[in-house]
């Protein structure tokens, strides 16, 4: 078959199933790097410069392969070294499949040929759309700034201008202001703080009174959660509303009132729990409780080892401390509702996630001791400080 740039561009298999643009994207990519051999070795030292460990056998030019096909599926891209071959998987904004890439990996470690020496790359419209643990991630913006680049400084080519046109014009360059991205995600995402406060409000009706006896209160002297409410960019449940401390459970939507940064932008809001302290209410005891030995080792056990989940002390290791919100745990909430369906798919995952969040911080026994010291409703009665 012609290696004409048209001809590339007519392989795309047709499917009802398919858009076009990710097929055209890839062949005309492929291309390019089959047909320039400067662009090409410029293109693989970039990606040895991203890649953790340096790529063997650079010095020689890969065979430019697209729709791969094997046992197990069809691959976008490969550069094949002989010994040795990188494996494209291209995405627009659809998402990998499950286990998509360990297909991959299954296939390429069963290739006599490559074994153990392959990367896997995976290229998308969006960073939200990485996972599955490729070698190294980009997006199309990364591979039009790569080829802005090396058209400015390298060489003059009005093929490989078309093509970052095209990327543009297919909204994966960089983003504007008004991005391609937060316009098709306007209406959709007009439903999210409703549904939110859905699920949120069932989950509420789970029995969270184990939280307050567990940690040191006395039945009889239970401080009941507070209705759920959005409020400080924030929708949950307060689980001890005297804020001695206090426990919230729920999503942080919108940082700024908390003066902090989500755990992921590209990802939205964060699942957490919140430490939180009255500072005007129990000033008296604000600095016995955070000067104290337990405080110390709950911090020091929470920034050690804290899991799946993101630590952050924001009263002593912030650059704006928050003496209101001292202690986060978090994770995005995308990945804690990850798989689910239905509507109570996920109140049951925003029960477990609480519930291990809570264990979490909960596990060393710190907070226990030091409410049973300080609390004045707390099992023992109040010490002098």
């Amino acid at each position: 078959m012609s290696d004409s740039l048209f001809s590339a561009l007519r392989k795309y298999p047709k499917s009802q199933e398919l858009d076009p643009i990710e097929n055209f994207i890839t062949e005309g990519f492929a291309w390019l790097l089959r047909n320039k051999e400067l662009l090409a070795r410029e293109f693989i030292d970039y990606l040895n410069q991203k890649l953790p460990e340096p790529l063997p056998l650079t010095h020689i030019l890969p065979e430019w392969k697209t729709q791969h096909t094997f046992p197990g599926g069809q691959i976008d891209m490969v550069a094949d070294f002989g010994q040795f071959a990188l494996i494209f998987e291209h995405k627009i904004w659809s998402y990998l499949s499950p286990g998509q890439l360990d297909k991959y990996r299954d296939y390429a470690e069963s290739n006599l040929k490559w074994s153990q020496k392959y990367k896997l790359i995976l290229i998308t419209g969006l960073t939200r759309q990485h996972e599955q643990q490729p070698d190294l991630a980009l997006t199309w913006s990364d591979v039009y700034k790569f080829l802005k680049h090396w058209l400015e400084t390298k060489s003059e080519d009005s093929l490989v201008h078309d093509f970052i046109d095209m990327l543009a014009e297919e909204n994966l360059g960089p983003a504007a202001p008004v991005s391609y991205e937060s316009i098709v995600s306007y209406l959709p995402a007009q439903s999210l703080l409703p549904n939110l406060k859905n699920m949120t409000l069932r989950a509420a009706e789970a029995n969270w009174c184990w939280v307050a006896e567990r940690i040191g209160f006395e039945k009889d002297a239970l401080i009941p959660c507070v209705p759920v409410k959005y409020q400080w960019g924030r929708l949950g449940l307060d689980l001890l509303d005297g804020w001695f401390p206090g426990i919230f459970i729920g999503t942080l939507i919108d940082g700024f009132d908390h003066h902090v940064q989500l755990s992921n932008f590209h990802l939205g809001p964060d699942f957490c729990l919140i430490l939180a302290f009255h500072i005007e209410k129990w000033e008296r005891f604000e600095g016995h409780f955070f000067n104290s030995d337990e405080y110390t080792k709950l911090r020091s056990r929470l920034k050690e080892n804290s899991g799946t989940w993101d630590f952050h002390d924001h009263r002593f290791e912030a650059t704006r401390p928050n003496h209101w919100h001292n202690l986060h745990l978090r994770k995005p909430l995308a990945e804690v509702l990850r798989g689910t369906i239905t509507f109570d798919d996920q109140v049951e995952r925003f029960i477990s996630q609480g519930r291990e969040v809570i264990e979490l911080l909960l596990a060393g026994g710190e907070l226990e001791a030091l409410i049973n010291r300080l609390h004045p409703v707390a099992r023992n009665s109040i010490s002098p400080v």
